[in-house]
């Protein structure tokens, strides 16, 4: 989970409902990959959405063509408020704010690597916890939240120029930006395409997308399987790896800049799924991380050993493989287009 999500109110389109017991089924499955537009589709995995413990399923399925993850009939986009509930939207608040200057320090550092100044857009700030480390002379900031109260918190914080509501809807004129932004936004949208050509649109020549995302073929994914935490389902629409990334933004004339797996690791969250289908298997009635109860000082000592001795270790080795569970990516934008 990042700062924000952007849901884009473009539905996937086109191909025949398949039906599966257990499976939500509001709206057509994609005869073929959204993607690459690959006919070779095979049915990935069904599970629940873990992090609210409800027991609605939810199927995805993956491209043999691509390697692209998508969710098979997703929610559609006047039902999806009932998966972004209050206790969602605060733990992304809490994450994008809490020590903003240290949390946002590497991507800022990557960032200043490739541009030292102009206009930057964040698509889905949120309260504004990234542009507020952004906040210099060097930089016009502006920002794309879907809601009112939160865009203003933002504004006064950063004195960013948000616009309110779909990032596609956002009236930015071509070529407009230097620098775009957007954390663990993509997986959410409901046309990734048509998304990242607009971000391609206004961007100019030279400028950079720089983005994250949890990435679907992690060696974290393949272990806990439908207990992954990246999956949140049915929030993340799109599931993506290095190879079904790199495809689409070649496909759509982006030029690849970097494509990293940092040493970030959601092993612990997805371990405490794994222990709250145990707890209901046995009869028991779990706490949902919706709902997070603060830890005892000895559960604290005994997390802290545990990150300290495996998970940043494991974490560190599957980075430096190409195999961690999230992607940090820079496309940049050619300085001779194909026509827009």
């Amino acid at each position: 989970m990042g700062e924000s999500v952007m849901s884009s109110t473009f539905e996937l389109a086109n191909g025949t409902e398949t039906v599966a017991k257990g499976v939500k089924q509001n709206s057509p499955q994609p005869a073929a990959c959204p993607i690459c537009g690959g006919e070779q589709i095979r049915e990935s995995l069904v599970a629940p959405d873990r992090f609210h413990l409800r027991k609605q399923m939810y199927r995805l399925l993956r491209c043999q063509s691509c390697s692209g993850v998508w969710l098979a009939s997703p929610p559609r986009p006047l039902e999806m408020w009932q998966h972004y509930t209050e206790d969602y939207h605060k733990a992304i608040v809490t994450a994008g704010e809490g020590a903003a200057t240290s949390r946002w320090k590497p991507q800022v550092k990557l960032i200043s690597q490739h541009k030292s100044g102009g206009a930057i857009l964040d698509i889905g700030c949120s309260s504004g916890g990234f542009l507020s480390t952004m906040k210099s002379p060097a930089w016009k900031l502006y920002g794309i939240e879907m809601e009112e109260s939160t865009a203003e918190r933002a504004r006064a914080t950063t004195g960013a120029e948000v616009f309110v509501g779909d990032a596609v809807d956002a009236p930015f004129a071509p070529a407009s930006f230097d620098v775009i932004t957007c954390f663990d936004v993509l997986e959410h949208v409901y046309s990734p395409r048509q998304f990242l050509t607009k971000v391609l649109h206004w961007l100019k020549p030279g400028g950079i997308f720089y983005s994250m995302m949890p990435n679907i073929d992690s060696w974290e994914a393949r272990v806990f399987g439908t207990h992954w935490f990246g999956l949140e389902l049915p929030r993340h629409l799109s599931h993506f790896s290095p190879r079904s990334l790199r495809y689409l933004m070649r496909e759509l004339g982006f030029e690849e800049v970097c494509l990293k797996t940092p040493a970030v690791s959601y092993m612990e969250r997805s371990a405490n799924y794994v222990y709250s289908s145990l707890l209901e298997q046995m009869g028991y009635t779990p706490t949902p991380q919706a709902k997070p109860k603060a830890p005892s000082l000895p559960a604290r000592v005994v997390r802290k050993g545990v990150r300290v001795a495996l998970v940043a270790p494991l974490a560190q080795m599957a980075s430096l493989a190409g195999a961690g569970p999230c992607m940090e990516v820079v496309f940049s934008k050619p300085h001779q287009t194909r026509a827009e």
